[in-house]
């Protein structure tokens, strides 16, 4: 399915034109991964946005404990089909607040941050409109 098509079914992009999908499917790759790989981890710099198009994705956290060489990882979402993470390529200082961990074979769509942060500064009713649905899934979690 052509990338355009694919980001129809975002509840992010509802309320975009097909030349705004067009613009944003210019900056997008699709991505596979395996059972246990990690797309990201918790602080490394955000780089892109990840929409799942198939597969599950563990939202994870370390937690430390009272012992500095103890943490504990805190699963604090599953992300699953015509879902979104990685949210932070879109909030200074651009670094993930979590570490995304495929529980299963997983196919993304990823958006470069970069790219994507030009489009929103250049036109801003793409950016209201993103941005407005971003900040719901930033509050869900």
């Amino acid at each position: 399915m052509a990338a355009k098509q694919m980001l129809r079914e975002y509840h992010i992009f509802e309320h975009l034109s097909d030349t705004d999908l067009d613009s944003i499917a210019s900056i997008t790759q699709p991505r596979e991964y395996e059972a246990g790989a990690i797309i990201f981890s918790e602080t490394s710099s955000a780089e892109e946005l990840y929409l799942v198009e198939k597969g599950k994705v563990a939202l994870q956290m370390q937690l430390p404990m009272s012992q500095p060489q103890l943490s504990k990882k805190v699963t604090v979402d599953i992300v699953t089909s015509k879902e979104v993470f990685g949210w932070s390529v879109l909030v200074t200082p651009y670094r993930y607040t979590l570490t995304a961990v495929c529980l299963e074979s997983t196919k993304v769509l990823a958006i470069d941050g970069a790219k994507l942060r030009a489009l929103i500064q250049n036109n801003h009713r793409i950016g209201y409109e993103v941005l407005s649905q971003i900040i719901k899934v930033v509050a869900s979690r």
